[in-house]
């Protein structure tokens, strides 16, 4: 077999019905999948006995049996025992596939020497927004890169991140030959970024094509999850902190000199920072990290960090009032993610008569205009 497919199930039987159908219709031939059905019930089963039956054109299916959930590293680990393919896939039981995703997730990997591991886009099925376009790091914080963007505005090409969720990946054999199996004493979480560094110390990168795009429902995630998250987190930090790189700021400044280049009309007129991110420590590494790239001189810095609630929308009229209304200035809007912002239409309406190119960024690498949430729509809005 050319490909291996493993596909933990713990999973609602109409969720993975629509799974299945995607599957079925995008697989290559020449591949083996490996349904673990990690304690989902006979309804499950039943489907994945039928598809075993009735899968043709070179591709054939396995089916492993847990009576009990035993979570995701133990359910891997036992498929990747009986993996035949020359490249392995993860997926999970609550995406859509599109058309060409293995084709391409294969030439992409064959691309270069050095790339051993690829995530794909995963897009919310609610509104169509970036989901998950690989993790960055901060100083301590990884993020979702890119989250709840339009997938029109992030990177055409290819492109290196530290890790990628297991939800949608691929990887060379080889990988699995020099770092072995997942370590199971991270229980449902952690265990594919902890995975991935081990293939990086080996010398393995992770992309992003962002032109391999899926659906991803969230709506299974195994037992005991949130319960082992600060276990998973502790364990993961402790063993890898020391390698883990502050990446996310190229990203961020990156898209931040695109925007000022398509705005060069408006360089004359000085730039105010206004500060409305919760995360303290990286907002203050972010305003001296702009100092230093010298892309957009400042003015100053305002900062309204304390005067909203933390979580949900952040009301500008409540937070701001009038006084940045009428400036003449270009404003630079620094908030944890974009999407806290969606809920101002009347504030923005308000700015629109003096200015229409103020910019908002955030700390998951997104830079867009404030024109572009006037309509109080965007494909995205979920914070994570």
């Amino acid at each position: 077999m050319l490909y291996t497919i493993i596909v933990p199930v713990n999973q609602d039987y109409n969720i993975l019905n629509l799974f299945t159908d995607s599957l079925l219709r995008t697989v290559s031939p020449s591949t083996q999948i490996i349904f673990i059905n990690d304690g989902s019930g006979s309804a499950v089963l039943q489907h994945l006995e039928k598809l075993k039956q009735e899968v043709r054109g070179g591709v054939t299916i396995e089916i492993l049996q847990h009576d009990f959930p035993l979570g995701c590293a133990v359910s891997i680990n036992s498929a990747l025992r009986r993996a035949e393919g020359d490249y392995i896939f993860f997926l999970d039981s609550d995406t859509i596939l599109q058309p060409n995703w293995q084709s391409m997730m294969k030439e992409t990997m064959d691309s270069d020497i050095t790339i051993g591991m690829i995530g794909g886009v995963l897009l919310y099925p609610q509104t169509g927004g970036v989901q998950h376009c690989g993790i960055a790091f901060a100083d301590t914080i990884g993020r979702h890169l890119f989250l709840n963007a339009s997938p029109e505005d992030i990177p055409k090409e290819t492109f290196s991140v530290q890790l990628v969720v297991f939800a949608m990946f691929g990887m060379k054999r080889e990988v699995y030959e020099t770092v072995g199996e997942l370590d199971e004493k991270f229980f449902n979480g952690y265990e594919d970024f902890d995975y991935q560094m081990r293939a990086r110390a080996a010398g393995y990168d992770t992309v992003i094509n962002p032109n391999i795009l899926a659906y991803h429902w969230e709506r299974s995630s195994g037992i005991h999850r949130n319960f082992n998250r600060k276990n998973n987190l502790a364990r993961f930090w402790k063993k890898w902190g020391g390698e883990i790189e502050a990446d996310v700021w190229p990203f961020v400044f990156g898209h931040l000199k695109e925007q000022l280049d398509s705005q060069s009309e408006y360089q004359h007129l000085p730039i105010v920072g206004i500060d409305l991110a919760e995360v303290r420590s990286d907002a203050d590494t972010f305003w001296t990290k702009l100092e230093e790239a010298d892309i957009a001189p400042v003015a100053e810095v305002r900062d309204y960090s304390n005067r909203f609630n933390s979580n949900g929308a952040i009301w500008l009229p409540q937070v701001l009032g009038k006084e940045l209304i009428h400036s003449e200035n270009r404003l630079l809007f620094l908030v944890d993610n974009f999407a806290r912002l969606l809920e101002n239409r009347y504030w923005i309406e308000m700015r629109h008569a003096h200015r229409a190119k103020d910019l908002i960024i955030d700390l998951y690498g997104n830079v867009i205009t404030m024109d572009r949430i006037y309509d109080g729509c965007w494909p995205g809005s979920k914070v994570r």
